[in-house]
């Protein structure tokens, strides 16, 4: 019996010992960078230390620090215990990754899936319950990595002292804890039976936006090939990077605020001390006043939008895409058709005769629906600007958008919201009912829709072109809208239904993606 059959490994800086999970090897809780404690917090990662004997790799390790539920907030199972979102302990020490191999020997050289989880890049772990690699990793022959990665404050705090140390740039620690991440993948995966060749980075909503920033980042070229961007496409939308200079202006003042003389205080602080005061801090300002990514001149050396239309990004086979009731606008109960005729009227005057058209509604709850595609059809065009500029640049985009509903009628209804892909990706069996941790019981069509999607994905990841074994065409991004539509009946979208799109794209040619939004109805969901 080999080593490798008993779930034991050796990457660079030591053993590694798993377990087998049915004909799975997996291994947690690795580290791929060095503790960014002490005189490491604010820095890049820096190298993981090596260690001698056999290093246990066969629990989580912490995630990020970041909003902790407390017990009385946590929603309980039928047993009355709290259930939390992801089995984790919030440490500033997260520089930790998980790997899922199918992989019979090390010489196998199957291609390897990377993800980076979401939560606006200030919550989630990369040990969520709905990505757990088992059931993508059970069940075709792909290599599951999960990483976690610095967030918030201490993945994006920005200021001039630190601008001085770290030779003209600061901030975005969070993406080049992605970067290491995918760099040790590549130094190390070859001894899980993975191919450093054939590395796909996927993430979703605001890990999406960290990993459009890596295929614009000239920092990622060679360590990757291909990336999944899942809701969150950065060119029009939510999460744009900030100029450098805005969050520095952001650093002093919280520094003034919490009477911290240097970074060296800072770096002394306790990391939830910090937290705490950050969050007030956030509270006052608003979320939007906070640290996020930014264009910090070397990560990304100028604005995304610029590095795009350029062509100056990596040249990674690319999909892209969304659901198409991403955003739960308004309450049905407290909502109407009178209401949502209104609003049609209001924010799109020059075009009303259409929107009602395409978008119909003769109940209150098809107009709470409505409202949401039409915000999630807008959110789609961030897609499709990203693969026009593929196209343009003669490189491989592939754009989806998933409208398969949960086989209940309070899924019809709902639609198919944000994150609803990541079950089916995943093959987590019985999650999804309005989010991905939800318990659903899945029936038939799920079944198949989740050997669908894994396909698509596993091809895509194994190749660059999601197709073959007889699944439906889903055309390489070669005409305006080629997008295919991913649910029970899986298609292109036809020419036809394209006309809405072209709208939408040339009406975000001229005004933000933020205003356009701006003139939805206020967002007021209701959990039942």
């Amino acid at each position: 019996m080999s080593l490798f059959d008993t779930a034991r490994v050796k990457v660079r800086q030591g053993w590694l010992q798993g377990y087998t999970d049915g004909r799975l090897k997996v291994f947690k809780g690795i580290p791929y960078a060095a503790p960014p404690i002490g005189e490491n917090r604010f820095r890049k990662p820096q190298d993981p230390g090596c260690w001698r004997g056999i290093r246990q790799a066969t629990a989580y390790s912490a995630a990020s620090v970041q909003h902790v539920m407390e017990v009385a907030e946590a929603p309980a199972n039928v047993h009355g215990v709290p259930q939390f979102l992801a089995p984790s302990q919030y440490e500033e020490d997260c520089l930790y990754l998980n790997v899922w191999t199918p992989a019979q020997t090390p010489e196998d050289k199957l291609p390897v899936f990377v993800w980076i989880h979401g939560g606006g890049m200030v919550a989630g772990s990369g040990c969520e319950v709905v990505c757990d690699g088992t059931g993508f990793a059970g069940r075709k022959d792909v290599i599951v990595v999960t990483i976690n990665y610095r967030l918030g404050f201490l993945g994006f705090f920005a200021h001039p002292d630190l601008t001085k140390e770290g030779g003209g740039t600061s901030g975005n620690y969070a993406l080049y804890d992605m970067r290491k991440a995918c760099q040790w993948v590549k130094e190390n995966i070859a001894a899980f039976g993975g191919d450093p060749e054939r590395i796909t980075v996927a993430g979703q909503s605001g890990g999406a936006a960290g990993t459009g920033a890596l295929h614009a980042s000239p920092l990622m070229k060679g360590i990757v090939q291909r990336v999944s961007i899942e809701s969150g496409p950065i060119y029009w939308g939510f999460m744009q990077p900030e100029d450098r200079s805005v969050l520095e202006q952001r650093g002093v003042e919280f520094m003034k605020r919490i009477h911290c003389d240097s970074i060296e205080d800072l770096r002394r602080r306790d990391a939830w001390e910090l937290f705490d005061a950050y969050e007030q801090y956030t509270a006052e300002v608003g979320f939007h006043g906070g640290f996020s990514f930014c264009v910090d001149g070397e990560f990304l050396p100028k604005r995304y939008s610029e590095i795009m239309d350029a062509g100056e990004f990596n040249d990674f086979d690319v999909m892209i895409g969304s659901c198409s009731q991403e955003f739960p606008c308004v309450d049905p109960e407290q909502f109407s058709v009178e209401a949502y005729e209104a609003y049609l009227k209001d924010a799109f005057p020059d075009n009303y005769e259409n929107m009602h058209a395409w978008y119909p509604a003769e109940t209150a709850v098809q107009a709470a629906k409505q409202v949401s595609t039409i915000a999630s059809d807008i959110m789609l065009m961030g897609s499709v600007k990203l693969a026009e500029l593929c196209r343009k640049y003669g490189r491989n985009a592939y754009v989806w958008l998933m409208s398969k509903e949960n086989e209940t009628q309070r899924g019809r209804d709902a639609g198919s919201p944000h994150c609803a892909e990541m079950p089916y990706v995943f093959g987590t069996v019985d999650k999804g009912e309005r989010n991905p941790f939800f318990p659903y019981h899945w029936v038939g069509a799920d079944y198949d829709f989740m050997e669908l999607i894994q396909g698509y994905w596993y091809a895509f990841v194994a190749t660059g072109d999601p197709n073959g074994d007889g699944r439906p065409e889903w055309k390489l991004y070669n005409k305006s809208f080629d997008v295919c539509e991913l649910c029970n009946h899986t298609h292109m979208i036809p020419d036809e239904q394209l006309a809405k799109y072209a709208y939408y794209y040339k009406k975000l040619q001229t005004s933000s993606y933020m205003v356009t939004l701006g003139q939805m109805p206020r967002f007021s969901p209701k959990e039942n």
